[in-house]
């Protein structure tokens, strides 16, 4: 079947849905005005219930707002079958894995299960986690046989035991679930298949190289973990950052040599940055600026679809730490730089065109 009937409707809903996104500019509109005059303009984009208007737990504006965006991903999931469908659910699961680490998180620290329920996001109608299951284990140990019984986390769970056999340990645990559900995702990219599938993996591989890229540097240089932990722990996929190449970089004595040692385009792209922080910036907008490019120029393929859903994400990023400065009552020049929208990223324009051909 050709791409262009096979995405027909799903390439209309993705441009019904990116009709409403808000700009950067627009987001900075809403940091000038008062807290009341924003809520306003975001109830009328549904992003915001009365509800939740003056709410006092931040949390629950969190919780709240990742709801529009599973909506846009059943929209989108119903305008696909096959592999497609397939990708765009296993994304969403991305969500239901914040609730997974919630659940681990608590268990062992021992909150009680009443207080764990009340920290979950809802992911209807994508929840597979059996929750009251996990909430109810005794232990880490029995709530991993319970995830090792679903069908989206076997390989997660699998992991998650092998390091909890190994190191005891939080923090490991808490790190190595991650990387299993990337690893799935780019599986996923590389099923689907000739020209509708380039550009999606193009976006796919920008999300690996920036997150294995800015987990090395955090394990090896505020973490200071070996170099082999740190590897350990990375994704086991890659992109333009092979497995060997990565490797080496974990080897490196400092984020300068590290960066000093990347492929390009990425020393060109970071030359200007000084610290992890300013890192993760400026490849997080790398990928959105890919996104935007695929959102732009493609037609009658999933990577529109993945790409708007992509800058979905970064709306909903901006919106969160927009509110959260706005309770706190944070001058707007400060709320703009937290969002990283204070610097200017037009360097990396240039940069994109070369990522795109290479």
């Amino acid at each position: 079947m050709r791409a262009a009937a096979r995405y027909a409707y799903f390439n209309a809903q993705v441009s019904l849905l990116a009709s409403r996104l808000l700009s950067d500019a627009q987001i900075t509109t809403l940091i000038e005005v008062s807290r009341e005059q924003c809520n306003e303009v975001l109830k009328t984009k549904g992003l915001l219930s009365s509800s939740l208007e003056t709410h006092p737990d931040m949390a629950a504006w969190e919780r709240e707002l990742t709801t529009p965006l599973l909506a846009d991903l059943a929209v989108l999931g119903r305008a696909v079958s096959g592999r497609a469908r397939d990708f765009l659910i296993y994304w969403a699961h991305r969500y239901e894995l914040n609730n997974l680490k919630a659940i681990i998180r608590g268990k062992m620290i021992g909150l009680p299960a009443s207080v764990l329920r009340e920290q979950l996001i809802d992911v209807s109608p994508y929840t597979t986690l059996p929750v009251d299951e996990l909430l109810g284990a005794e232990d880490i140990k029995e709530l991993l046989r319970y995830l090792e019984r679903t069908a989206y986390y076997v390989d997660i769970a699998r992991q998650a035991r092998r390091v909890l056999e190994e190191r005891h340990d939080l923090f490991a645990l808490d790190a190595a679930i991650g990387p299993r559900f990337y690893a799935g995702l780019s599986q996923r990219a590389q099923a689907i298949e000739g020209a509708d599938g380039v550009d999606l993996k193009l976006l796919v591989g920008s999300l690996i190289d920036r997150i294995n890229l800015v987990w090395l540097l955090r394990y090896r240089f505020i973490y200071r973990l070996s170099p082999s932990e740190a590897y350990y722990l990375l994704i086991p996929a890659h992109y333009r950052l092979g497995g060997r190449q990565l490797l080496d970089l974990a080897e490196l004595g400092s984020v300068e040599e590290v960066i000093s040692r990347l492929p390009a385009p990425f020393p060109a792209m970071l030359e200007k940055t000084t610290n992890i922080s300013e890192v993760t910036e400026t490849l997080r907008h790398w990928t959105w600026q890919l996104a935007e490019k695929v959102l732009k120029r493609s037609v009658f393929n999933l990577a529109r679809g993945f790409a708007y859903l992509l800058l979905r994400d970064r709306e909903l990023r901006h919106l969160r730490t927009m509110l959260k400065g706005k309770r706190l009552a944070l001058d707007p020049h400060l709320i703009r730089i937290a969002m990283g929208l204070e610097a200017s990223h037009a360097p990396l324009e240039d940069l994109i065109e070369r990522t795109d051909q290479s």
